[in-house]
């Protein structure tokens, strides 16, 4: 850093993503080489960021478009050095935001130059409050165990615990993550109903957060709602977001969005159950998800709802009952094709019998046991059963 370089007066924030963008890039694309940062005062109005490297380089017709969104070297640097070419589109809209701009000088083989020049605001006109200086948020009751879970990923330890005291508000759970990185390892171990994510993070940015989750069979399904300062909404649903909000987030949309991703508007679903106890106990947990339900008290109670109704979302089945058995009920299901692809979870107290398993396979989704773990089991699978049909929880035919 220059002797000479005095103070700059400009977004914190947006300079600090800058410079982790541009030194994030520069260490990237240099093996066994050096990065350098040097600081310096421009003229007196403004201050240049100069990050070098001894990298790869790039071509003349490479540099004219390196500021472009999803744009690098070429495919096969993509598929060695990863990343979704959106950092350094990043740093240019931040630059021009920002009054300042940016430029590079590179060759291939003999490394890059970037250069930033941001200007000097001498005064604001406006200084808004800061999250650090807004009140904390009265602490609320931890969330039942089988209520909605919620991944918030971002960097700022004021933004996730403003998104986890909205969230816990609205009674669902929370875990929060200050990476990318801790972002998939969390989402992989916990699989989490929906996922709020940043964009502006060091290291692994939210676009290639984003990217990872829609790639990945076992994650793709969760619907993740980007949350950020950057008005790239384009961005953010060509990658496979299921909605985009830019920040100062607006609570109450980001939790009607989330209540449409974690629980899409759906059912009945029918729940057929001879204990009365029992059957409140399924009706409450499918309600509290904002799913609406339908009781029947045996199998041929079920039959006769299904000849007088649309088709349900799912149906929760009780295998041991008078007059008409789980078991009979689901051969009369087999005989009925409008009726064959509605999904069917077992709820049962016993210990089934390998023969009792055999003729279950290819005629129920899941076997739930009654017990302790029931609540939490029941919820997570009516949530991910009913998001994986959002035809028939929109049309109600099978």
């Amino acid at each position: 850093c220059g002797a000479d370089a005095g103070f700059l007066r400009t977004d914190r924030t947006k300079l600090k993503q800058n410079l982790l963008n541009l030194l994030g890039n520069a260490s990237k694309f240099t093996r066994d080489g050096r990065v350098r940062l040097e600081v310096r005062r421009e003229d007196e109005t403004s201050v240049a960021f100069i990050v070098s490297d001894t990298g790869i380089g790039m071509s003349a017709e490479q540099q004219a478009q390196v500021f472009e969104p999803f744009v690098q070297a070429d495919a096969t640097t993509t598929r060695r050095y990863g990343g979704t070419g959106l950092g350094l589109a990043i740093t240019k809209h931040f630059c021009d935001m920002l009054g300042g701009r940016i430029g590079v000088e590179s060759a291939p083989g003999k490394g890059s130059v970037f250069t930033m020049v941001l200007r000097d605001v001498a005064s604001e006109t406006h200084v808004p409050q800061t999250a650090a200086s807004a009140p904390a948020p009265s602490p609320v009751p931890e969330p039942d165990e089988d209520a909605p879970t919620v991944l918030v990923v971002d960097d700022d330890p004021r933004a996730r615990e403003l998104l986890v005291s909205m969230l816990r508000r609205q009674g669902w759970r929370a875990l929060a993550v200050e990476s990318g990185e801790a972002a998939l390892a969390a989402a992989r171990r916990r699989r989490p109903d929906a996922i709020t994510l940043d964009v502006m993070m060091p290291h692994m940015d939210g676009w290639a957060v984003l990217a990872a989750i829609k790639a990945d069979p076992e994650l793709a399904d969760i619907p993740v709602v980007v949350v950020t300062i950057l008005p790239d909404r384009g961005i953010a649903l060509s990658l496979g977001a299921a909605e985009f909000m830019t920040k100062p987030v607006d609570r109450s949309r980001l939790a009607a969005i989330l209540r449409a991703a974690i629980a899409p508007s759906a059912g009945p679903v029918l729940i057929v159950e001879d204990d009365a106890a029992t059957r409140d106990l399924t009706r409450r947990q499918i309600e509290r998800l904002g799913v609406s339900t339908a009781e029947a008290v045996d199998g041929a109670d079920a039959l006769a709802w299904l000849e007088s109704h649309p088709p349900p979302a799912l149906i929760m089945l009780d295998l041991l009952m008078p007059r008409m058995d789980g078991f009979a009920f689901l051969d009369e299901i087999s005989r009925r094709p409008a009726l064959r692809e509605i999904p069917i979870v077992i709820l049962t107290a016993v210990e089934l019998s390998a023969p009792e398993r055999e003729r279950l396979l290819g005629r129920a989704r899941e076997v739930i046991a009654k017990g302790s773990t029931m609540s939490t089991d029941l919820a997570s699978t009516v949530r991910r059963l009913l998001a994986r049909r959002p035809a028939m929880a929109a049309t109600g035919t099978g």
